[in-house]
């Protein structure tokens, strides 16, 4: 655990306490887990709680280690309780939330908050707090788990069952993120399951409901179950077939006061009535009674100590090829029972060349739903945090979200449906795993299981139970291998019968009485040899006692009553303290010295007071070999004294006494000494190993520093590389927003295809021209339709791709509309053809325009022409533009030789004369026409001609351009007969020189 405090980015908004001034202790801690960035389900848990409940709340968020959260500021609005940033060596207390600094882990001991590095928790926060939890409060303790990502807190849940804790999850469909939630149901260990809103009051009702029912309640004045308790007991026998009589009394209160207090029924009647009209409510409580919780390698250093032992066991008592048989009792969901094959399995392997073996392990429960999950062998993928990556590796393989058990795993395992001490048991077993079931049964039941234990198992077998269970009143039938693990090893004795008549009948809950014995027959002849040996025995034998080491009393011959009494209080089997006057001494010394030289010995002339008569006593002790180690025998051989009277005790020698006293103070003083020799030897030996074990944990500790700062390094790199991509994924977006705006505003149709011609994106516009649905990405174009009137488009992309040169082309649709196609190479950043792009932009408007401009031009070339006048149109430029068929024939020229030319450049045709330009310059200066002006042309073919010439501006509206209508009109023949004959036919006009 760190010492460094945490640095708060938000107030502390409580003064914190040392751990000496809690003077009030919360009812209920309660851990609350979710994710940080779903705080919907934080807000509306605390605004639908009520006040003043006593509790303590823990918020363990998943939160960023390098970034300060806004939690305390948020969940301060949301409720009156002070709101607490955590501080190491915190102690809680009652009405107060307590939220978890970011960088840290969290655990709690004694009620006292206590922060670890973040790394301990190995990514799971909410599990680490919850089995903390779990393991320091016990029914104290409650578990919620909120909207949240990923599978955090389904160990924690089970953990808070395994120690009858409550347990509330968030509905999923409520969650924001289901996926925590969902997980911790999925373990049907939740006592509710519901809205975030609902779940505050409901917890609220289970803190400050009184306990509905109390063992007192239900028990009669002979302390046997009540009415109420045996037909609520009798109601689950004959739904489920299984007895619950002889579990603890308290156990089952608390299982039914639980499920009164999730209906709300504070009367056991009422519940009573509710188990006879709902079955379901029966197999409930059911469930509540076989708390199914387990794990796989729970207390791996206990699984990794039985693999020692059966190390050492296997080629000791199995021959080659003998079945090394494994019951696995109350198995629940067959974590454990998979653990243990998954150990024997690895010793198959180890093993394989000193002694080859099989394996058979029975796991039996009587859960039927536990053990349908335990045979399909699909756990989730949390055991990847409670199992090594080595067997993993090894005994599992991924599958559908979970890890499966491998088949030559599961092939070694047989479940079944079996009650552990009501069906026949398995025997000539090898092992026998029975963890944490005994800590819900009563002790004399607890006491018949261990009989069934030892005719279960072979001679030398292995019993494996929980770390809070012992064998009981039967440790002398067990040896223990590790105490700290409670490894047992079966003794050599012969077992004794399994217990008769303990079978319960289907309408009672009290045992049946034993079967009706038949009336004994007459003694056969044989038997009375038998019989006289019996008689002899008992007369002429000295009264003896089999013992232990320990001297506990194991059988007894004759009449020992002479030596040894029964002391008044607790009854006593120790034949030590029942040994009479100076017996108590020699008697001790005399067993110790039997154990320790392993021969008989003998202390004679023992005086002992035998009914106020001082009598001798012949005190022998023998080891009895073969049936179990340690046995003993002590007789008592009284000599026969005659005419023994009545001595007074203080007549005895005072000092006689004091000499054994003495010398048995002596023996016992030598016997310590020797013993604590013993326990110093073996106590410097855990000190050694204590110390390598402390070197070791300061390596492993300076690793962790180092693997520590190298992930807070590389945890900046990834928070800047993360901000990196977190800016460019936001420029990635808004330039994909752009680019689609700026396509759909355009109005152009575009599909994008890639080096395969495989279509990749479009616009909407597309389907004007291509029939392109959003089911076609990833299509080839060449399977789509297209509808066009150009068959050369596949033709034409594959082009482009080809030279890479950009392509147009305007095409036409069957719906008659016109588009420009344009086909251009796909770049990249990089210069990398990536495919080409094919733009549609429709032009059918330009192309309406475009065609009614040619036909109007072709339409004012045919009245053009229809005149006899030579006409010309010339632009401000004095450019041709056009010119009817009267001027070409006049001029013999045609229209692509003129058309486009400036007048100044027809030479050819003698319209290049100063006057006519000038004429020409005129009228675009001034705007205003001329009409009957007469030049001289010298024209091809014609020669010299007198030309009347009309020149008439047209202006456009808007006045930004001039053209000229240019009209010629031969009238040289005219001109000459008007001459001839004195007339003026050119008004105005004057002939070039006259002199008028």
């Amino acid at each position: 655990m760190s010492d460094e405090r945490p640095v708060t980015t938000a107030p502390t908004l409580l003064p914190t306490e040392p751990v000496g001034a809690l003077t009030t202790r919360p009812t209920i801690i309660v851990g609350i887990g979710g994710s940080a960035g779903a705080l919907d389900g934080y807000e509306r848990f605390f605004l639908s709680l009520p006040q003043g409940s006593g509790m303590a709340f823990v918020v363990v968020p998943h939160l960023d280690p390098h970034h300060q959260g806004l939690m305390p500021d948020i969940l301060q609005r949301c409720t009156s309780m002070p709101i607490v940033l955590i501080e190491d060596g915190l102690a809680a207390q009652p009405d107060q939330v307590y939220v978890l600094p970011p960088g840290h882990s969290l655990t709690i001991m004694n009620g006292i908050l206590l922060l670890d590095d973040l790394e301990l928790a190995k990514g799971k926060v909410i599990d680490h707090f919850l089995e903390s939890l779990a393991a320091d409060q016990g029914e104290r303790g409650v578990g919620i788990i909120l909207s949240g990502m990923g599978r955090d807190g389904t160990r924690g849940v089970q953990a808070i069952r395994e120690h009858f804790g409550l347990v509330l999850v968030q509905d999923p469909q409520t969650a924001e993120y289901p996926s925590m939630p969902r997980s911790a149901a999925e373990t049907q260990l939740a006592n509710d399951v519901l809205p975030a809103e609902e779940l505050a009051p409901r917890l609220y009702t289970f803190v400050t409901q009184k306990a509905a029912l109390r063992t007192e309640d239900v028990s009669n004045e002979g302390g046997q179950p009540g009415a109420p308790l045996q037909k609520i007991l009798r109601l689950v026998r004959v739904r489920t077939g299984h007895d619950f009589t002889r579990y603890k009394r308290s156990t089952l209160v608390r299982r039914i006061d639980r499920r009164m207090k999730s209906h709300r029924l504070e009367d056991i009647t009422a519940y009573l009535r509710l188990l006879q009209d709902s079955p379901e409510e029966i197999q409930a409580l059911f469930q509540d009674f076989t708390i199914n919780v387990t794990s796989f390698f729970r207390d791996v250093e206990a699984f990794d100590e039985l693999k020692e032992h059966l190390r050492d066991y296997i080629p000791a008592h199995k021959q080659e090829m003998d079945n090394v048989r494994v019951w696995v009792a109350g198995c629940s969901t067959g974590e454990e029972a998979y653990s243990v094959a998954i150990v024997l399995h690895e010793l198959m392997e180890e093993l394989k060349d000193e002694r080859a073996f099989k394996v058979q392990v029975f796991a039996t429960d009587i859960d039927p739903e536990a053990i349908e999950k335990a045979r399909t062998a699909l756990y989730p993928r949390e055991i990847e945090y409670v199992v090594s990556p080595a067997r993993l590796q090894r005994a599992f393989h991924k599958q559908d979200g979970g890890y499966q058990v491998r088949p030559e795993i599961r092939n070694l395992v047989t479940f079944a449906i079996h009650n552990t001490f009501g069906d026949p048991p398995f025997t000539r077993l090898d092992l026998l795993c029975c963890r944490n079931m005994l800590i819900y049964l009563s002790s004399e039941l607890q006491a018949e299981i261990m009989a069934v234990f030892h005719f279960a198992l072979r001679s030398g077998g292995l019993l494996f139970l929980g770390a809070s269970e012992t064998v009981g009143r039967d440790r002398d039938h067990f040896s223990p291998l590790n105490l700290r693990w409670k490894i047992h090893q079966r003794g050599d004795g012969v077992s004794a019968a399994l217990p008769v008549g303990q079978v319960f009948s289907t309408n009672s809950l009290v045992p049946s009485p034993p079967r009706s014995v038949a009336p004994p027959r007459p003694a056969r002849t044989e038997n009375v040899a038998q019989l006289a040996q019996g008689l002899l025995l008992a007369q002429h034998v000295p009264p003896a006692v089999m013992v232990g080491e320990s001297g506990e009393i194991l059988f007894v011959h004759g009449p020992t009553a002479r030596y040894l009494e029964l002391p008044a209080g607790t009854v006593l089997t120790n034949v030590f303290e029942m040994a009479r006057g100076n017996l108590r001494y020699e008697l001790p010394a005399a067993v110790r010295q039997a154990i320790a030289e392993r021969r008989e010995v003998v202390r004679a002339g023992v005086p002992v007071e035998v009914e106020g008569l001082l009598r001798t006593v012949d005190l022998t002790v023998r080891p009895v070999p073969g049936l179990m180690p340690g046995l003993l025998l002590i007789e008592f051989q009284e000599r026969p004294e005659g005419g023994a009277v009545p001595t007074p005790p203080d007549q005895a020698d005072p000092m006689l006494t004091l000499q054994r006293e003495l010398q048995y103070s002596k023996e016992t003083l030598q016997a310590t000494v020797e013993e604590m020799g013993v326990s110093m030897e073996e106590l410097r030996s855990a000190n050694e190993e204590l110390q390598t074990t402390n070197e070791e944990l300061q390596s492993t500790n300076e690793e962790l520093t180092t693997s520590k700062e190298e992930l807070q390094s590389l945890n900046e790199e990834l928070t800047t590389i993360n901000a990196e991509h977190h800016r460019v994924i936001h420029d990635l977006a808004q330039a994909n927003d752009d680019l689609k705006n700026l396509l759909d505003s355009a109005g152009i149709a575009t599909v994008f295809l890639d080096n395969a011609l495989r279509i990749k994106r479009f616009t909407p516009q597309i389907s004007q021209v291509i029939n392109l649905m959003p089911v076609d990405v990833g299509r080839p174009i060449s399977d789509i339709s297209v509808n066009l009137q150009y068959e050369f488009f596949a033709r034409d992309i594959a082009r482009v791709l080809d030279t890479l040169e950009v392509f147009e082309a305007q095409v036409q649709t069957r719906d008659g509309l016109w588009y420009l196609m344009r086909i251009t190479p796909y770049r990249t950043s990089d210069n990398f053809i990536d495919g080409v792009v094919v733009a549609f932009t429709n032009i059918h408007l330009v192309k309406s325009l475009e065609q009614q401009v040619q036909d109007t031009a072709a339409y004012a070339e045919q009245v053009l022409n229809s005149l006899h006048d030579p006409l010309l149109i010339l632009d401000n430029d004095l450019r041709v533009l056009t010119a009817n068929r009267a001027l070409l024939s006049l001029l013999h020229a045609s229209g692509a030789q003129v058309k486009g030319e400036r007048v100044y450049n027809l030479g050819n045709f003698a319209l290049d004369t100063p006057e006519l330009i000038g004429l020409l310059h005129d009228v675009v200066a001034t705007e205003e026409g001329v009409v009957n002006r007469v030049i001289d042309l010298q024209l091809p073919h014609l020669g010299r001609r007198r030309m009347k010439v009309e020149v008439e501006p047209i202006v456009s509206e808007d006045r930004a351009g001039v053209l000229l209508l240019l009209k010629l009109e031969d009238v040289t023949a005219l001109l000459r007969r008007a001459a001839v004959e004195g007339e003026d036919l050119t008004g105005d006009a004057q002939e070039p020189g006259s002199d008028s």
